[in-house]
């Protein structure tokens, strides 16, 4: 007779908007749970995530009333469908990829809080909506509630705010979404020219401004004039965070919009070939919870230059060029060095591919499972 095995209710209703990170945790997720047969719990993924990782009704740049709907829908799941669904399925645990657990449910309730932003910087949130949300958040994590995190740098910023002090907290490394090896075999060159690469919303935090400062910089020196900077994203997802005008004045004003690109959103085939060509990744952005792009450029061999900045830092451990300081002078020394030295960018692509391997889709997926075995045991 088959062992019983517990029940997993995993909420994905969110992934009809998640971009970026979230959004490649939920499919990478997902995708481990629907090819693996030998998993420890059961999970029932809801909605349909076929249905809901294709449907771009409420993607891309949408109408205020799209934003307003899909945000009462999304409150109205999580406090009344997603409880009806842990009795109704019996759940041992109610697992929320995207931040937010119901007040009341069958079972334990885990959410994965990816990172302290909400917190950090209020003021780039509706004040109403931000109230809202925080005050549901942490009611559901109070009573039975624990938290996944995705890094150790996170789990201490949680740690020093007052309503998850008593709240448990694990950390579980996600994976990279992109990989060379899933890229088509012939990637053709979006560019002739030298270029360094940053993929990613163009948000505030990203420090886009100081990475296009030290470009400016580098490419006024002699011998260092046709090299390009290619920025790959989207505008921010508010107003309040998009940095994109900004930058797009800061480039003109520089007389470089003949060397940087803004590519706007690409695909998955252009984007394994922007990185594929690129000559190094630079990743400046003063607040992370992670820094999955680091990873992928990593899956391609390619050198990274990071700010000092601490989530960041334990992702990429030694296998990146770190900032002296996060100033346009240090990042242009950095940047100016992996032009110069070509060992130096065979040493870090090497490093990289390396240290890759602690963040396997199998490794997320195994220590996942044992965080719910230890959650569920207490």
């Amino acid at each position: 007779m088959e062992k019983h095995k517990p029940k997993v209710l995993v909420d994905v209703f969110y992934l009809y908007v998640a971009q970026t990170g979230i959004r490649t945790y939920m499919v990478t997720l997902c995708d481990e749970i629907l090819k693996k047969n030998n998993l420890e719990f059961e999970y029932i993924i809801s909605p349909n995530y076929q249905k809901v990782k294709q449907n771009q009704f409420f993607r891309g740049k949408t109408a205020k009333w799209k934003n307003i709907l899909f945000q009462l829908l999304y409150f109205f799941r999580k406090q009344v469908i997603v409880p009806i669904l842990s009795y109704f399925h019996q759940a041992a645990i109610v697992f929320s990829p995207d931040i937010l657990s119901p007040v009341f449910t069958k079972g334990k309730k885990v959410s994965v809080v990816h990172d302290t932003f909400f917190w950090d910087n209020p003021e780039h949130y509706q004040s109403l909506w931000l109230r809202y949300y925080l005050y549901f958040l942490e009611k559901g994590l109070q009573k039975n509630g624990e938290i996944i995190t995705i890094t150790h740098f996170s789990k201490m910023r949680l740690q020093e705010l007052s309503p998850f002090k008593s709240i448990p907290i694990k950390v579980v490394y996600q994976a990279s979404g992109l990989s060379e090896s899933s890229a088509p075999s012939v990637l053709k060159s979006n560019t002739q020219t030298s270029y360094f690469l940053h993929v990613g919303v163009l948000e505030k935090r990203k420090n886009l401004g100081l990475l296009i400062a030290a470009f400016d910089k580098l490419t006024r020196m002699a011998g260092y004039e046709n090299l390009r900077l290619v920025l790959v994203g989207q505008r921010g997802p508010r107003e309040t965070l998009d940095d994109y005008d900004h930058l797009v004045e800061l480039v003109t004003t520089l007389g470089l919009t003949d060397k940087v690109d803004f590519t706007g959103y690409v695909s998955q085939d252009q984007l394994a070939s922007y990185f594929h060509h690129a000559l190094g990744y630079v990743f400046p952005s003063a607040n992370e919870g992670f820094g999955l792009p680091v990873l992928e450029a990593f899956s391609f061999g390619l050198p990274v230059i990071i700010s000092r900045q601490g989530a960041l830092m334990e992702v990429a451990g030694d296998a990146a060029l770190i900032l002296e300081k996060n100033d346009a002078e240090s990042l242009l020394q950095s940047m100016k060095l992996l032009v110069d030295d070509p060992d130096l960018r065979k040493e870090l692509g090497e490093k990289g591919r390396i240290r890759l391997h602690k963040f396997s889709a199998e490794k997320f997926s195994l220590s996942l499972e044992q965080a719910f075995k230890e959650i569920l045991n207490g």
